[in-house]
């Protein structure tokens, strides 16, 4: 892992007292050291949900637009161990994980944006059970913008090279015949230079 990261092991307990261990890093990046483009986000149209969240492609700005002059970036990662969910079937284990991981980081982000700051997460935006998107009758607005999330996948961000420039880990994933040790939720804080960031 690089030197200027930081890296911790937070506990947090649920609403039904399970604790869990989760490994937390953070690291500063410039911006231009981000892996970008459209190809990235052309990936997207492949996905069975493609059109049907509002902070995912066709809908997501582009990389530059939405950071605007951001020079920099906090990066921050958090990894839950699958073995929390052993008691679950192996279909629903790794779900189960992400969504334990993708809250704790939506908390993160959210209170970053509060501060003022841009932010961005890995994975569609879960802020609603069905998005606006998806029920043809909406007229394709968000019904909480404030809790949208856009994901740097649908801005054209490569999150596995983002991941592992910024703290040298190789992003798991399960399949039929291997399960991921860890799930991992992704998210940027973008700030400029007078920003003033803990």
């Amino acid at each position: 892992m690089p030197d200027d990261a930081k890296a911790e092991v937070e506990e947090h307990i649920d609403e039904t007292g399970a604790i869990y261990y989760i490994e937390r890093f953070e690291r500063l990046l410039p911006v231009s050291e981000f892996d970008y483009g459209d190809h990235y986000k052309m990936s997207c149209e492949a996905c069975e949900k493609y059109g049907k969240n509002l902070a995912c492609p066709p809908y997501s700005p582009s990389f530059l637009t939405y950071i605007d002059n951001a020079q920099v970036a906090k990066v921050i990662c958090l990894r839950v161990p699958q073995e929390y969910f052993n008691h679950l079937l192996s279909e629903e284990r790794y779900h189960a994980c992400f969504r334990k991981a993708r809250s704790l980081l939506v908390k993160i982000l959210l209170d970053y944006r509060e501060k003022g700051h841009a932010i961005a997460g890995s994975g569609a935006c879960l802020a609603c059970e069905t998005c606006a998107a998806e029920d043809e009758a909406e007229c394709k607005q968000c019904r909480q913008p404030d809790k949208l999330i856009y994901s740097l996948e649908s801005m054209g961000v490569n999150v596995i090279a983002l991941v592992k420039k910024s703290f040298d880990i190789d992003l798991e994933w399960s399949s039929d015949d291997k399960f991921a040790d860890f799930v991992d939720a992704v998210g940027v804080v973008f700030l400029n230079e007078d920003d003033r960031i803990t």
